[in-house]
């Protein structure tokens, strides 16, 4: 593991705001002044590959990423496009690694895409005054 692999790891536990690969780099540029987009690609894919994080892709053409990699829903709030985990669990009866009338199940993608807390306080006040 390479200084630069734990510093988008280490990014990833500390920013649970399921960040994209540029948001990384941003992030990390001014800590590793030779790192570079590409490392931070290739060190995402890596950590994918190995399971230790999982890409989430809510919005079209945007993938973020999540330290999180037990199964969990993701909500995408469709004003301020932030992503928030949601502490229940999928109610999908099956998990990668089962099989489904003979086809091997390797990921699931469950999402949901609606109006945030925040927004919502923020629509609420605007009202009110």
């Amino acid at each position: 593991m390479t200084i630069q692999r734990y510093g988008v790891l280490e990014y990833l536990y500390n920013h649970r705001t399921h960040p994209t690969a540029e948001e990384i780099y941003q992030g990390l540029k001014n800590a590793f002044p030779a790192i570079s987009r590409a490392t931070v690609y290739n060190t995402l894919e890596l950590l994918k590959e190995h399971r230790l994080i999982q890409e989430v892709v809510v919005e079209k053409d945007r993938a973020r990423y999540d330290y999180r990699t037990d199964p969990h829903l993701h909500f995408l709030c469709r004003r301020c496009s932030r992503v928030y985990d949601l502490e229940i669990s999928p109610s999908c009866p099956f998990s990668p690694g089962d099989e489904v009338e003979g086809h091997r199940v390797e990921e699931l993608k469950p999402y949901i895409i609606g109006v945030c807390r925040r927004c919502l306080e923020e629509e609420k006040d605007a009202r009110a005054t």
